[in-house]
């Protein structure tokens, strides 16, 4: 991996990509192979790889059986592949077409990553539930005509001069894990089970007789929103106590100074605005969301800064924070969607 600069490579990549010019090339792709040429290779250019890099008809099949072969694999060293199955510009990517790529990824044992694109959207399987099982879900989607900035960091990902397939799977995991926990999460408090409430229950202080239909009545929106707020509470508490964070006017101020920026756009509920107070850094979020970040505050004694993305900012006043109404706003409403 080649020692690059991450910053300058990700507004490289972006200019790239707005440079593209997909609707012109995709005149031009009445079939699959026209869709490669004109779509996939250069894609593929854009992350660094060579044309020698991308091996046509690559065999998925390394046993005694009919050889599967695959539209193209990235051969990253002498042992790992990315396996790239393609389709025409026109067709819509379905369970279908990932089945056949699961197919080819099961058979090609040194490929931890498979890619399905029709040119325009380009989906990143990996097998994070079960061990040479692709997953039935896309780790990673990138649009090439709709994305947003973390989109272009994702995809900075697999760069080849900075790629590391260990490291993406750790972040594949990571990103799994979230989205199974609080899809798991939000459905035990949406139909929470007999088991579960028996367990809150066996936990009160105050004893009674259980009551399940009562317990299901009681898990309501107003609930989980008294909920939350004593939980944001109890961890502004405790990290100050115990992390040594304190939160400061001047990270107050300067919440309710991006906040109020935020709110003037009718496309930015208020009630999805929020904060966290780290060790280092006072992140402004969508939904409380650690992977939705806005901004980051890095107030110091010497010095202010406000990072947007991938960009970072001296700040001499908090004032100074309404020149960046604009790309707080582009950043939020490509957050919320």
């Amino acid at each position: 991996m080649t020692n690059i600069n991450r910053k300058q490579a990700f507004n490289f990549l972006k200019k790239s990509i707005e440079n593209f010019n997909f609707e012109q090339k995709a005149e031009n792709c009445a079939n699959e192979a026209q869709t490669k040429k004109f779509l996939i290779d250069p894609f593929f250019m854009l992350l660094n790889f060579g044309h020698e890099d991308l091996i046509p008809e690559f065999e998925a099949d390394f046993g005694d059986r009919v050889s599967n072969k695959v539209d193209y694999a990235i051969k990253l060293n002498r042992k790992e592949f990315i396996i790239i199955e393609c389709k025409k510009l026109t067709s819509k990517l379905t369970d279908k077409e990932a089945g056949q790529l699961s197919g080819y990824f099961q058979n090609a044992k040194n490929s931890k990553i498979a890619i399905l694109t029709n040119g325009k959207e380009y989906r990143f399987y990996s097998d994070v539930a079960l061990t040479n099982t692709m997953d039935s879900k896309p780790f990673f989607v990138f649009d090439i005509e709709e994305y947003s900035n973390d989109d272009i960091e994702g995809l900075l990902d697999f760069d080849a001069r900075i790629i590391d397939v260990n490291n993406i799977i750790l972040k594949a995991q990571e990103s799994v894990f979230i989205e199974d926990f609080e899809n798991t999460f939000f459905k035990e408090m949406a139909s929470p089970s007999t088991q579960f409430l028996k367990l809150v229950h066996k936990n009160m202080i105050f004893k009674s007789k259980f009551n399940e239909e009562r317990m299901k009545e009681l898990m309501n929106s107003s609930l989980f929103k008294s909920l939350t707020e004593k939980m944001i509470s109890h961890e502004t508490r405790t990290n100050s106590k115990s992390a040594g964070i304190i939160t400061t006017d001047d990270e107050i101020q300067a919440y309710h100074t991006i906040r109020t920026l935020l709110i003037q756009n009718k496309k930015i509920p208020n009630d999805r605005i929020s904060y966290r107070d780290q060790k280092g850094t006072f992140n402004v979020m969508v939904d409380d969301n650690q992977r939705k970040i806005i901004c980051q505050l890095k107030f110091t004694d010497s010095s202010k800064k406000i990072s947007i993305g991938m960009n970072d900012y001296p700040l001499e006043s908090i004032d100074d924070i309404l020149k960046f109404k604009s790309e707080l706003n582009d950043r939020t409403v490509s957050l919320l969607e």
